[in-house]
């Protein structure tokens, strides 16, 4: 009876911590609860209710409750991917519960891109921002060098309370001060549309997007929460856009 019931604890454990995985990762409510239900059909667990809210889980199972605490969230379309395999594998049966916690365990461990890759590719979608908002060559090259600068100094606020708040106003605050600085020295066009570019991925589209999808699927919480997230991340990036002009102007008279 022991074993039966440790046996039930880790498969209770294991559902909490594919739905926590999702979660984090940036999948949308229904997702979360959608991917608990199927592990635990394919666990063979049965009188299973899962509650997923944007800083929570609640999963009981058949009187066993198990909560998580979400204190991380972000997007990882990849990481998403390889849970949503791991929670179907499980469903058809094809891996135990001890395979299926190694696998999302690995998946959790996966240190993910290299920090010198995610820094080309934003400043490659900053470029390409201000090209798309009728930037110049000089525009483009702006907003290349200052999304490459507000990517590098995003691990500096990985693990620091309200971090990615902090992150998007001082990276509108580095994209406006360093295009606005770059435009004094060398007078290369469109300023606007660099600071627009070195901004651009910051902006919380997906994650309004996923507020929508959470409100239109019945999660009306969520889908509140997460909006009200999305506002205010991109206040925060609109507030560090302000200062990095207004301390632009206060440094040496730089027109706006």
């Amino acid at each position: 009876m022991q074993n039966l019931d440790q046996s039930e604890k880790q498969k209770i454990r294991l559902i909490g911590l594919a739905a926590q995985m999702v979660l984090e990762n940036g999948g949308e409510t229904y997702r979360v609860e959608e991917t608990a239900m199927r592990m635990a059909g394919g666990l063979g667990l049965s009188d299973v209710n899962v509650v997923a809210f944007p800083t929570s889980i609640f999963v009981n199972v058949d009187g066993r409750s198990r909560i998580r605490r979400i204190t991380r969230r972000g997007t990882n379309t990849s990481r998403l991917a390889r849970i949503n395999d791991v929670s179907r594998r499980v469903e058809r049966g094809e891996l135990s519960a001890d395979q299926a916690e190694a696998e999302l365990t690995a998946i959790a461990a996966d240190p993910g891109w290299r920090l010198v890759t995610l820094v080309i590719a934003y400043g490659v979608s900053a470029a390409s921002f201000s090209l798309l908002f009728g930037g110049t060559l000089g525009s483009v090259a702006a907003a290349l060098l200052a999304g490459m600068l507000i990517q590098a100094i995003q691990p500096l606020f990985a693990h620091v309370s309200m971090g990615t708040l902090l992150f998007n106003f001082c990276g509108g605050f580095i994209g406006a001060l360093l295009c606005q600085i770059a435009s004094h020295a060398v007078t290369y066009g469109d300023v606007n549309a660099a600071i627009i570019g070195a901004i651009m991925p910051m902006l919380t589209g997906l994650l309004m997007t996923t507020a929508v999808r959470d409100t239109m699927y019945g999660d009306l919480i969520s889908g509140i929460a997460r909006a009200v997230e999305a506002l205010l991340l991109a206040a925060c990036v609109a507030l560090g856009v302000f200062v990095g002009l207004k301390m632009a102007v206060m440094l040496g008279g730089l027109p706006l």
